[in-house]
C-alpha cells in the first residue's frame, strides 16, 4: 500500500492552525489502514479472523437498522468508556499537561454528544443525521491495581519516538486492559518504519476491532502536536472512531482524492475524500450522483471536520455493544466501578523529577537545576533534599538549582504531598573533582579489578544490567574489558560510563578506544555514542555515534546469537578524527561512553569497550605501554620479595601500588621522579602479603599499566 506521508506534500488546514506547519510539510492525518496492513502482511491468518470479524459486525449493524426502522433505539442506553492516557516524555514538549488532556477529552464528548460550536453548522442534508451518540468518554479513577489515578499517566520513556512497526514491544509496560480502559497513547512523533523519515509527520493511528483482540496492541496512539484546538481534536474523535470500527468515508485505505470508495454505511455517500480543503459547494458529487459529498464527516481527511451521520453512530454502537474485544465490557456496571469513573476525590501525587539539561555529572562546586515532572494529582507542598552536602536554592518549589560542593556520589530525593497522601523519587548525581585533570598520556585497558579509580557508572533506570567488567575477552592487548550485556537489557535503558576529568590540552593528536559489537537483527537500533565535556557534565558534545549497522560492520555484524569477539572483531576508532573533539579539548575534560539499549525491542546483543588511550601522538594501548616500557616482574609466582624492572625513556614521574583483588591497597604507594634508563624496585620484602592474587599498577606520567602479582 502506498503511504499517503510521502506523496502529501499541502499542509492541514484542520492541523496547521495549531502547529504553522509549512506547506512543503508531509502530513499524514490517520495511519489506521497502513499500521493495519503492515501488520497484515507479516500475519495473514489475521487479517483473515478481522475480515471474518468486520462481516459479523456489519451484519450486526443492519440488523439494528432494520429493527429500528434506519434510526438509533428510541431510549438507548449510555455507553460510558474508562479512559487512560499514556503520556511517553523525555522531559520536553511532549509531555502534554492534564489540563491540555482534559480539554481534549472535553472535545470529543462534545464530538460524540453533537455539543460541539459548530455542530449545527453542518450542510444539509447531514445537519438531521448528526445526532447524539449516546456515548460517553470518562477518565478512569482507579488503575488495574484498585489504586488512585487520575486517568492521565506521564512515562518518562524514550519510546515517545514510537516505531510504528514494533508492534511486539512498544505497549510493553504502558497500556492497561484493553478490555477495561481504552487506552490513548500521547507520543512525540510516530515512524512508520524501522527508522524515521524525513519531515514527515504522522497524527495518529489505532487497530480496528478484530486485528489485535483483547491484546494490549488495541489502543490509539497519538501525536501530542494535535492535543490543542478543537480542530485538531477532531483527529482524536477521528481516531476513536476508528477504535469503534468505523472505515474511512473514502474507504478502508489512507489515501483520499485517489479512487471512488464507500465505507459501507448507507447514509455516507460514496466519496474520493478530500484532503486539507473544504469545498465551499456541497451541490455535486463525483462518485454519486444522486447524493451531495459529505464533505465536513469526521472521518474524512477535510479541513472542516463536523459530524458523524446517524448510520455511522450506529456502527459505533454496534461494537461498542458486541463482544468482539470485549468492548461491551468497557461500559458494563461492574467494570464502571471497578475503573471508578465517577470518583471525584483526587489522589496523592507520584513523584517524578529530571536535571533540566538530562545530565547527572557535574564539576564540585557547579550547579544542576532539577525539575519537578511528577503527576497523578494536585500537588501542595514540593521538598527537596540531598546528601554529600548538595544545596538547594528553592528547596520547596518544582524547580531548583542544586550546587554540589563535594566530590562524589550525591543523592537527590523529591517528596511531593496533598491532602491525599505523597511520594519519594530518587536520584544519584556523580560529582566531579574538575580541578584534578589527569595529565597525558593516559591508557585504560581494564585490566585490574574492578572499575579503575576515578571512573563512574551512572545507570539512571536502575536496571539490572549496565557497564560491567568482563574477563576473558582478548583484543591482544589483555583479557579484560568493559561490556553491556545486550542480551538482557531491558527495552530504552541508558547506561554511562564515564571517565576521569583530565587535562587533554596536550593530547589533541592521538586520543583513540576499540569496541566490538554485534547488531541481533537489522531492525534492532542500539545506540552507542561518545560525548566529551569541558564541565564536569554540565555540557555535553556528541564525538563520535554511529549508526547500528556502522556499529556492527567489520565488527559481529547481525546474528541472534550471544556475541563474544574474537581478535579480529575488535574496530579501533580515533576520535580526533571527529569535528567535535576540539570542542572538548581543554585542562578539565571527561569523556562519556554511551549506550542506549533498542527504545521497542531490547535483548538485543553484546557491546564490548576497551583500551581508551590518549597519548599526544603515539596512540599506544596498555599492552604497547607495557612491552616499551619492558615492564616484568620476577619471580612470579613468588615466595616472598619481588621484583619490578621497567625502563625509562626520559626523565619520568612514577608511581607503584600494589592492590588486592578487590582493589584494596596492600602496600603503602611509591612516588618517585627517576632519570632515563632501566629502572629496578623491590616490594615484599619482608613478606607481609599473604598468599594470593594481587596486581602491580605502574604509572608513568600519568600512563598506567598493571600486572598479576601471585604469592605462593
Amino acid at each position: 500500500m502506498k503511504r499517503q506521508i510521502s506523496t502529501i506534500t499541502l499542509g492541514l488546514a484542520m492541523l496547521t492552525s495549531y502547529m504553522g506547519i509549512s506547506q512543503h510539510q508531509h502530513v499524514q492525518p490517520c495511519n489506521t489502514y497502513d499500521a493495519m496492513e503492515e501488520y497484515f502482511a507479516n500475519n495473514p491468518n489475521a487479517k483473515k479472523k478481522y475480515e471474518a470479524v468486520q462481516e459479523q459486525l456489519k451484519a450486526a449493524a443492519q440488523a439494528k437498522l432494520i429493527n429500528n426502522n434506519s434510526q438509533m433505539l428510541s431510549a438507548p442506553p449510555v455507553y460510558t468508556i474508562p479512559v487512560v492516557f499514556h503520556i511517553l516524555h523525555e522531559g520536553g514538549s511532549e509531555n502534554v499537561s492534564d489540563a491540555v488532556c482534559n480539554q481534549a477529552l472535553k472535545y470529543v464528548n462534545d464530538d460524540f454528544a453533537k455539543l460541539g460550536s459548530d455542530a449545527n453548522t453542518v450542510a444539509a442534508p447531514f445537519q438531521s443525521l448528526f445526532i447524539d451518540s449516546e456515548m460517553r468518554f470518562m477518565l478512569a479513577k482507579k488503575d488495574p491495581n484498585g489504586n488512585c489515578t487520575n486517568g492521565i499517566v506521564h512515562h518518562y520513556d524514550s519510546r515517545t519516538t514510537w516505531n510504528q512497526g514494533n508492534v511486539s514491544t512498544n505497549y510493553t509496560g504502558i497500556t492497561w486492559d484493553p478490555t477495561k480502559y481504552m487506552n490513548i497513547i500521547i507520543v512525540k512523533q510516530i515512524v512508520p518504519t524501522g527508522t524515521v523519515t524525513g519531515g514527515g509527520i504522522i497524527v495518529g493511528y489505532t487497530y480496528k476491532p478484530g486485528v489485535w483482540p483483547s491484546q494490549p496492541q488495541d489502543a490509539i496512539i497519538y501525536n501530542y502536536s494535535y492535543l490543542t484546538g478543537m480542530i485538531n481534536c477532531r483527529s482524536l474523535t477521528h481516531e476513536i472512531g476508528h477504535w469503534f470500527n468505523l472505515p474511512h468515508t473514502f474507504g478502508n485505505t489512507n489515501n483520499p482524492g485517489v479512487n471512488c470508495g464507500d465505507d459501507g454505511i448507507a447514509d455516507t455517500p460514496p466519496t474520493k475524500g478530500a484532503f486539507s480543503s473544504c469545498p465551499s459547494s456541497l451541490s455535486g458529487n463525483v462518485c454519486d450522483a444522486s447524493g451531495q459529498d459529505n464533505v465536513e464527516n469526521i472521518m474524512n481527511y477535510s479541513s472542516c471536520p463536523k459530524n458523524f451521520t446517524t448510520g455511522q453512530t450506529n456502527a459505533m454502537r454496534t461494537a461498542a455493544a458486541s463482544g468482539i474485544n470485549s468492548r461491551n465490557n468497557l461500559w458494563s456496571a461492574g467494570n464502571l466501578t471497578f475503573t471508578d469513573v465517577n470518583n471525584s476525590i483526587g489522589c496523592a501525587p507520584v513523584a517524578e523529577f529530571l536535571s533540566t539539561t538530562g545530565t547527572y555529572t557535574v564539576c564540585s562546586g557547579s550547579s544542576l537545576s532539577m525539575k519537578d515532572f511528577s503527576y497523578n494529582g494536585v500537588i501542595t507542598t514540593y521538598a527537596w533534599a540531598g546528601d554529600n552536602g548538595a544545596i538547594f536554592a528553592s528547596p520547596s518549589a518544582s524547580l531548583s538549582s542544586v550546587t554540589f560542593p563535594n566530590v562524589g556520589l550525591t543523592t537527590l530525593t523529591l517528596t511531593v504531598s496533598n491532602s491525599q497522601g505523597s511520594s519519594i523519587k530518587t536520584r544519584q548525581v556523580q560529582v566531579l573533582n574538575g580541578a584534578l585533570g589527569i595529565t597525558m598520556p593516559y591508557s585504560e585497558g581494564f585490566e585490574g579489578p574492578g572499575l579503575p579509580t576515578n571512573w563512574s557508572i551512572t545507570n539512571p533506570n536502575a536496571g539490572s544490567v549496565t557497564w560491567a567488567l568482563a574477563s576473558g575477552v582478548s583484543n591482544g592487548s589483555g583479557t579484560q574489558c568493559y561490556w553491556i550485556d545486550g542480551t538482557q537489557n531491558p527495552f530504552g535503558q541508558t547506561d554511562y560510563l564515564t571517565s576521569p576529568v583530565m587535562d587533554i590540552t596536550n593530547a589533541s593528536d592521538t586520543a583513540t578506544f576499540k569496541f566490538a559489537y554485534a547488531r541481533k537483527s537489522s531492525t534492532h537500533n542500539d545506540i552507542f555514542k561518545v560525548e566529551g565535556s569541558k564541565d564536569c557534565g554540565g555540557t555535553w558534545y556528541t564525538i563520535y555515534s554511529p549508526s547500528p549497522s556502522q556499529m556492527a560492520s567489520g565488527s559481529g555484524g547481525t546474528t541472534p546469537n550471544a556475541f563474544t569477539p574474537t581478535l579480529s572483531q575488535w574496530k579501533h576508532v580515533k576520535l580526533n578524527d571527529w569535528p567535535n573533539y576540539a570542542n572538548v579539548i581543554s585542562p578539565s575534560t571527561i569523556f562519556r561512553f554511551t549506550f542506549t539499549e533498542d527504545a521497542s525491542f531490547g535483548n538485543g546483543n553484546n557491546f564490548y569497550l576497551d583500551d581508551i588511550n590518549l597519548s599526544g601522538g603515539s596512540g599506544v594501548g596498555i599492552n604497547e605501554l607495557t612491552k616499551n616500557a619492558k615492564f616484568n616482574i620476577f619471580p612470579n609466582p613468588a615466595n616472598g620479595e619481588a621484583n619490578i624492572k621497567f625502563n625509562l625513556h626520559d626523565a619520568s614521574n612514577v608511581k607503584i601500588e600494589v592492590i588486592d583483588v578487590v582493589g584494596k591497597k596492600v602496600l603503602p604507594a611509591t612516588e618517585m621522579n627517576l632519570p632515563a634508563g632501566e629502572q629496578s624496585y623491590s616490594i615484599n620484602k619482608n613478606g607481609s602479603l599473604n598468599k594470593g592474587v594481587y596486581f602491580v599498577n605502574l604509572s608513568i606520567n600519568g600512563a598506567k599499566m598493571s600486572k598479576k602479582l601471585i604469592i605462593e
